[in-house]
């Protein structure tokens, strides 16, 4: 059966991203962001008057937050990328266009502020043109509406195009199947403990249900919808937020009423082999003499992305955790709340009050490592024949599967064998991609001993 879509919103900061969702909803959730920009990752369903329920993510444009916008494109049906008609492409609209075509999303580009004098709706669409993306009235395929968050100029018509390019290529879902769950955002309440917003790829969450990962999170002891409602159950597509579980988990991550093999994490690829590998590095010491001291040893080895001296803070912290970079702290002391956050946000903080300590510790990061890196999972359900070949019909559980990637069969924690993938088929169509949540046919080259049960593990590098 079809589940209503989920649209992700991406574009650049100032754009008018949420100013545009909060005419649709009726709300004013843009005005009261500090600094008047969108630091979180928030989903929620409309109800249009013609089309059903729409599901819709609103995701940060500022630099920073780079993730929360690839996690938003990688669950996803299709985009809407907004882009101001009188600012044109901007670093963060490049970003999110490498997004979507990642994540092979279907799109449409709403130009928005086309109420002001100084918009230049074909200057923008030539801009579009240079990033690749060309837009239907300039002989491309990509449909392309100048709106307005203010007025609702052609908000209308917006819905509408949305509803007739999800009903293209309608998503899937089995309502009474195995719960799948894609979670968005996670943190700890003081009063309610481990809380978690996820969206509801298949099945249907309810309250008292268990719920999974590698192992048990507890038991949904009340949910909340987007309006901060309780109710009973979430079905396919929808938003809620989980209160009952027993621990933070990790955004990107999937979740169900069984338990499942967790891959991929935090809404980005993981590093298999070694966590030690720091390709970027921010450097902080106590005074600038020693700053001076540890750059002139370390510069011509590592990517030194910022340096400064004075304590560690949260910016380092949220810098390092964009940047993929690790932290180095010379005659520095951390604080407890800084460590957490470094802890949380899974950046690596050294320290070292002997500078050759610290030489060493980077002369040990040069180190030649191998590295893979996990970007999808699925689970063998079933087994057939077609012709000579064995086939697995599979789900992907986590991330994506690329006909490029290679594979590792387990089965619990055994290796069971590495191949690479034949052929992937969605239904009986060949395709080169397979997203989270799908079920399809695997044909694998050498062959492999599988069983029903095991894992497949996609890896690149």
């Amino acid at each position: 059966m079809n589940r209503p879509p989920i649209i992700v919103i991406l574009g650049h900061v100032d754009h008018g991203k949420t100013t545009l969702l909060d005419y649709l909803r009726h709300t004013s959730v843009a005005a009261r962001e500090a600094g008047g920009i969108t630091q979180s990752i928030r989903p929620f369903q409309l109800l249009t008057k013609d089309y059903g329920p729409m599901t819709f993510i609103d995701t940060p444009g500022h630099a920073a937050f780079d993730r929360m916008r690839k996690r938003g494109s990688q669950i996803a049906d299709l985009a809407v990328l907004v882009v101001a008609a009188d600012d044109g492409v901007q670093p963060q609209t490049r970003q999110s266009i490498e997004f979507i075509k990642a994540s092979h999303l279907p799109f449409i580009v709403a130009l928005n502020k086309s109420d002001l004098s100084a918009a230049d709706p074909d200057r923008v669409k030539t801009q579009l043109t240079e990033e690749n993306v060309i837009v239907e009235d300039f002989g491309g395929e990509v449909p392309c509406l100048p709106v307005s968050a203010k007025t609702g100029k052609n908000l209308p018509e917006l819905l509408e195009m949305i509803n007739l390019v999800a009903s293209l290529n309608p998503p899937q879902v089995d309502s009474g199947g195995q719960l799948d769950l894609m979670v968005l955002e996670s943190r700890l309440d003081s009063r309610k403990g481990p809380l978690a917003t996820v969206v509801v790829k298949n099945g249907t969450l309810r309250v008292g249900q268990e719920l999974f990962q590698d192992s048990s999170l507890g038991r949904v002891k009340a949910l909340t919808d987007s309006d901060g409602l309780q109710i009973k159950l979430a079905g396919p597509s929808a938003p809620a937020e989980i209160l009952g579980l027993n621990r933070i988990i990790d955004v990107g991550s999937a979740v169900s009423d069984r338990p499942v093999n967790q891959i991929v994490k935090s809404g980005s690829q993981l590093l298999a082999a070694t966590s030690d590998s720091l390709p970027n590095l921010i450097v902080k010491a106590d005074v600038a003499g020693s700053l001076e001291a540890v750059l002139g040893g370390i510069r011509d080895k590592v990517n030194v992305i910022s340096s400064g001296t004075g304590d560690i803070i949260e910016n380092d912290i949220l810098l390092a955790h964009t940047s993929g970079a690790g932290i180095l702290g010379f005659n520095l002391k951390i604080s407890g709340s800084i460590a957490k956050l470094a802890q949380t946000e899974k950046v690596r903080v050294k320290t070292f009050s002997i500078i050759y300590e610290l030489y060493e510790y980077v002369d040990e990061l040069l180190l030649p490592k191998t590295m893979e890196t996990v970007v999808g999972q699925a689970q063998v359900l079933a087994e057939f024949k077609n012709n000579a070949e064995r086939v697995a019909g599979c789900k992907c559980t986590a991330g994506q599967l690329d006909k490029s990637a290679r594979v590792k069969i387990t089965r619990g924690e055994k290796l069971i064998g590495e191949s690479r993938i034949k052929s992937l088929r969605l239904g009986k169509s060949p395709v080169d991609h397979i997203k989270l949540g799908s079920e399809f046919g695997l044909v694998l080259s050498p062959s492999v001993d599988f069983k029903v049960g095991d894992a497949i593990i996609a890896t690149i590098g």
